[in-house]
């Protein structure tokens, strides 16, 4: 389930995503990019993450996360409750005040980027039952932070805004045409803000919108077509980029009916 944030928050947060299972069996996870950085909440067991050794670790009790470049395979092992705040992808410098790119693919504990206030703010999350009461805590602890914060519309803002407008069918030299920056310049801002480059982002975009009409598409014959009208031009190259980014193929992803978010699906 989706939340909306407060108006004076919809720079900062995209939405909140409730997520939660009362299965008590363990079940992996894929979780790969959406574009967004975000802050995450868990009201039960945090979820165990593999390492690239597939090693596991257990995630801390609440966390940021950049940027996700490569997919990761996590596994919960009880029930599950996860309050994820879904920021702006942009949102992080001036949440922060810390280059986004630093905390791309990185979990950071809320205590060590907030000190005692993010460590408050997981036990007081950790004490309720509900989600949706989670949720207007952490707004209300969001919305205090942004309060002495001067927030002036960006050139990633203005990129951003144009890329999501076009579903990711842009590239870099039409952001240079309506932009008034250089491509370095560019290429610099959102490295900082963002923490991927203006390609990456459209590209992460583009994809999204590639899977949500996945998702919608009533038969599989029509794959190819839909991969035409979402801007890929080879059947072959999507399916490479698709398996790189998800580990899946699209008619693997597209018969999975448990997606717990679109970026965020169970594994056989």
């Amino acid at each position: 389930m989706q939340i909306a944030p407060h108006p004076l928050l919809s720079g900062i947060v995209k939405h909140y995503l409730i997520i939660a299972h009362n299965e008590r069996t363990a079940i992996n996870y894929r979780l790969f990019s959406d574009g967004n950085p975000g802050m995450v909440f868990h009201l039960k067991a945090p979820l165990l993450q593999y390492d690239q050794h597939r090693v596991t670790n257990k995630q801390p009790g609440s966390f940021v996360y950049g940027q996700i470049t490569r997919y990761n395979d996590i596994m919960s092992v009880n029930e599950l409750a996860m309050l994820i705040v879904v920021l702006q992808p942009n949102a992080l410098l001036t949440l922060l005040d810390v280059a986004a790119y630093e905390l791309n693919n990185n979990t950071v504990p809320l205590k060590d980027l907030f000190g005692q206030e993010g460590a408050d703010l997981e036990d007081q999350i950790a004490n309720v039952t509900d989600l949706s009461t989670a949720a207007a805590i952490a707004e209300q602890f969001l919305l205090k932070k942004i309060a002495s914060k001067s927030i002036a519309i960006s050139i990633t803002d203005w990129a951003i805004s144009i890329i999501h407008k076009h579903s990711g069918i842009v590239n870099v030299k039409n952001l240079l045409d309506v932009l008034p920056v250089t491509e370095r310049q560019l290429e610099r801002k959102f490295n900082e803000e963002v923490g991927i480059s203006p390609k990456k982002f459209i590209d992460a975009v583009k994809f999204q919108n590639y899977l949500k009409q996945l998702q919608k598409l009533a038969s599989v014959k029509d794959v190819s077509g839909l991969s035409y009208a979402c801007g890929y031009y080879d059947q072959a190259h999507l399916n490479n980029f698709f398996r790189k980014h998800t580990g899946v193929t699209p008619l693997q992803y597209k018969a999975n009916h448990n997606l717990l978010a679109i970026n965020f699906m169970p594994l056989a």
